[in-house]
C-alpha cells in the first residue's frame, strides 16, 4: 500500500473519475448518429468523397461563375500582342 503523503493527495485529486467521460473504452461517449458513428473506414471514405464533392463543385461554381482571369488576362495579351 502506498503511503498517503501530500504527493499522493495531489495525484488523485488530479484523476478525473466521472463515468460521463472515462467509461470503458477510450470515451464513454458514443456518438448519436452521422459520420461519427460509422466504422473508421466508411467514415473516412465518405468524408473524404464529401469533400471532393464540395472541392468539385466550388471549382465548377467558381469557373461559371467567376470565369478564370488569369486565362483572360493571357488572351487579352496576346490579342493586343499577336505573335510574329
Amino acid at each position: 500500500m502506498i503511503r498517503s503523503t501530500a504527493f499522493v493527495r495531489q495525484a488523485e485529486r488530479l484523476i478525473n473519475r466521472n463515468p460521463e467521460l472515462f467509461g470503458p473504452g477510450p470515451l464513454a461517449r458514443r456518438p448519436a448518429g452521422g459520420i461519427g458513428a460509422m466504422p473508421p473506414l466508411r467514415g473516412l471514405v465518405v468524408c473524404a468523397s464529401q469533400g471532393l464533392a464540395v472541392a468539385l463543385l466550388g471549382g465548377i461554381a467558381y469557373k461559371v461563375l467567376i470565369g478564370d482571369p488569369q486565362i483572360q488576362k493571357i488572351d487579352d495579351y496576346y490579342k493586343e500582342n499577336p505573335p510574329r
